[in-house]
């Protein structure tokens, strides 16, 4: 049976921007393919991993 882990980490750089990110997976102990589908990159100093609804977003065509 598969198993999933979330994984929340802070990156805080000492200097500057981040200017890469570097995401290994590891699969042991299996065959087949694996597909990431969803990497949720949120700015600032908490993990939330919030995600706003589609009906909250201000759509650009709304002015």
């Amino acid at each position: 049976m598969a198993s999933f882990t979330h994984v929340a980490q802070d990156v805080s750089p000492q200097y500057g921007r981040v200017t890469k990110i570097i995401v290994r997976v590891c699969v042991t102990d299996c065959t087949g393919t694996v597909y990431i589908t969803d990497m949720f990159l949120q700015g600032g100093s908490i993990a939330t991993g919030w995600v706003g609804h589609v009906s909250e977003i201000q759509w650009t065509e709304d002015g």
